[in-house]
């Protein structure tokens, strides 16, 4: 059932509840600060992981240090030989410049620390956010829940660096539907980190226009409707025109029609598949379990804000990938309404609570001290610091076949190699032209499908076929591919190298 869009709460309940979250002291802790502290201790670990999990971190740091090298951005395709001088460009390179300096500073380590700081200040953010139109309890657990969700997802990669601007995008926008306004302009500052950080920010600017219809259809009379028209309107394109100040202009929106535009090519790459609920039992159960509570309470959204949540919902069903999307900004675009819907839903004063251990609860949802956060910072600094010293922090080898290229390198293998997909970041970084990488925008969906097929020895082009119109001169795969069971007996090939890892096939000479 739809309703109307308005403010989640009175503007006199509004104002009492943020001044009740002044700090009593510069000493006062908070949950936000807790949920960060927790969040980076765990995620900045000596094994690396999940952060460095991803085989596309490799590149990332390799293309952060090709622009500090040439002090510009790339245009042409340097990294491969099968689409050397192509047209690409390095859409998230202020991502990749960040990730590139962290890892010159520390190594490793130092991409683990920028990766765990930023994701916990981004969970923090958002149980802070939260906490203005929900009680503590509530919005704990709409922010664990969140965890839960995104845990897959945290990857030292762009996307991570770009949660809290995503975050503080969303909530300006949702914030402006409840005050009947148009957004702040000091919110296009988060368009513009956006757009050079990632290339999520083009959902960024649909979903502007998504609340903006939100707000006229909650609007009270038509002189509002008029007037939340010309600023909502304004605010758009100043917005569009924001995402525009990249160094590729608006060619960083048409990359994400490219990647769109891969087509089945995008079931090949896994974190472009829909999720597998058997290998993320928990992904589903908190579907199942807000699925429940919607239909029981019987929660009612306006119709755009509903078409909102549907629309977040399809993009992690259709692809896993989105699933902090889902787990992230859903909440934000629910609160105000449930803050509304069940007044009994919303922060209350300290005061008003009778038992002391929660009045102690509620004091920790307001902001935390000047000190205290200093006090966490410097401890968070010198953890990360010691960490990055000597816990020898390093990618695993599943993405970083280092023994196998090693040997490559040292017997002179300088020709054209087929290489395994996720190796294709590590090669990169190691300054080997690559067949294919995680650039799936610059290969296209065609390539990435023949390549899928024939490796796999699926479709109609045979291996055979494919090695010689690539001239390929040496093979870089898993010890467990079929592709290597195929090249054992294949005339003109044999096995060089092998380890627990990685097998090499060289053509003979």
């Amino acid at each position: 059932m739809a309703v109307t869009s308005g403010l989640s709460v009175s503007p006199d309940f509004h104002g009492s509840t943020v001044a009740s979250l002044q700090p009593r002291s510069a000493w006062a802790l908070s949950w936000p600060l807790g949920v960060a502290m927790v969040l980076f201790v765990s995620l900045m670990n000596a094994g690396g992981l999940p952060l460095l999990g991803d085989p596309d971190s490799h590149w990332h740091i390799a293309v952060g240090n090709w622009i500090l090298a040439h002090g510009t951005v790339p245009t042409v395709d340097t990294f491969s030989f099968t689409f050397a001088g192509q047209p690409w460009i390095a859409k998230e390179w202020l991502s990749q410049l960040l990730i590139a300096l962290a890892y010159n500073w520390g190594g490793w380590g130092g991409v683990t620390a920028l990766a765990a700081a930023t994701i916990a200040v981004s969970f923090a953010l958002l149980l802070r956010l939260l906490l203005r139109d929900l009680t503590p309890f509530l919005a704990a657990v709409f922010t664990v829940a969140a965890i839960v969700m995104s845990a897959s997802h945290f990857l030292a990669r762009p996307h991570v660096l770009a949660f809290p601007v995503m975050l503080w995008w969303v909530a300006g926008l949702v914030r402006a539907v409840e005050e009947r306004r148009a957004p702040e302009p000091l919110l296009l500052l988060a368009m513009l980190l956006w757009a050079n950080l990632h290339g999520g920010f083009t959902l960024g600017l649909l979903l502007c226009g998504a609340f903006a219809l939100d707000a006229l259809s909650g609007a009270r009379d038509a002189v509002e409707r008029r007037a939340l028209f010309i600023g909502w309107a304004k605010f758009g394109i100043a917005a569009v025109l924001v995402a525009c100040i990249t160094p590729y202009g608006p060619e960083s929106i048409l990359v994400t029609l490219r990647i769109f535009g891969l087509g089945e090519a995008l079931g090949v790459i896994s974190e472009w598949k829909a999720p597998d609920f058997q290998g993320q039992p928990m992904q589903e159960l908190i579907l199942l379990v807000a699925l429940y509570a919607v239909l029981s309470r019987g929660l009612r959204l306006p119709l755009i804000r509903l078409l909102i949540v549907i629309g977040l919902v399809h993009l992690y069903l259709r692809h896993a990938r989105n699933a902090e999307l889902l787990a992230m900004l859903v909440p934000l675009v629910i609160a105000p309404l449930l803050a509304r819907q069940w007044p009994s839903l919303r922060p209350r004063p300290e005061a008003t609570e009778v038992s002391p251990f929660r009045r102690r609860m509620h004091a920790l949802a307001r902001p935390a001290g000047p000190a205290a956060m200093s006090l966490c910072l410097a401890l968070a600094g010198l953890y990360a610091a010691g960490m990055v010293a000597f816990a020898g922090i390093s990618a695993p080898t599943a993405t970083m076949p280092a023994a196998a290229l090693q040997y490559a390198l040292d017997s002179g293998r300088a020709g054209n190699v087929l290489n395994y997909y996720n190796y294709g970041g590590y090669l990169i970084r190691a300054g080997v032209p690559t067949f294919i990488d995680g650039r799936g925008e610059l290969y296209g969906g065609d390539f990435i499908k023949r390549y899928a097929e024939a490796v796999n020895l699926r479709g109609d082009e045979p291996l055979e076929r494919l090695l010689e119109r690539h001239a390929i001169d040496w093979t870089l795969f898993p010890k467990d591919q079929p592709i290597n069971k195929l090249l054992a007996h294949l005339p003109g090939w044999r096995q060089a190298y092998t380890d627990d890892a990685s097998t090499i096939f060289v053509r003979d000479r």
